[in-house]
């Protein structure tokens, strides 16, 4: 059953920026693409690097500790192509931007 939780609010996270927050527990990197929200999570599996403290650049976050990248739409890592995060589902209710923690969506390698 999704379950909406406010993680921010839209005047946080300008196009091009991302925000990392606590949702129900879970440390989650919301990232604005083109007015687009999109929701994961925010540690890198490689070494556990802070991916909202990386570098946006259209729809990939860099890791700022040895530069993998993630899609912030699916969560597929696009260099070096072999992992995959978790991305949660997102929507704006007014001026609050809501994650579903309890949804975790991972895509297919």
């Amino acid at each position: 059953m999704p379950k909406f939780v406010k993680a921010a609010k839209i005047d946080e996270i300008q196009p091009g920026t991302c925000l990392g927050v606590r949702v129900d527990g879970i440390f989650v990197g919301i990232y604005n693409v083109d007015g687009a929200y999109h929701a994961m999570n925010n540690i890198c599996p490689h070494l556990g690097g802070v991916l909202s403290y990386g570098f946006l650049e259209d729809n990939v976050v860099t890791c700022p500790l040895h530069m993998w990248e993630f899609d912030v739409k699916t969560g597929k890592c696009v260099w070096p192509e072999h992992e995959r995060i978790a991305t949660y589902p997102v929507k704006v209710d007014g001026q609050d931007v809501l994650v579903d923690v309890n949804s975790p969506q991972v895509a297919d390698r």
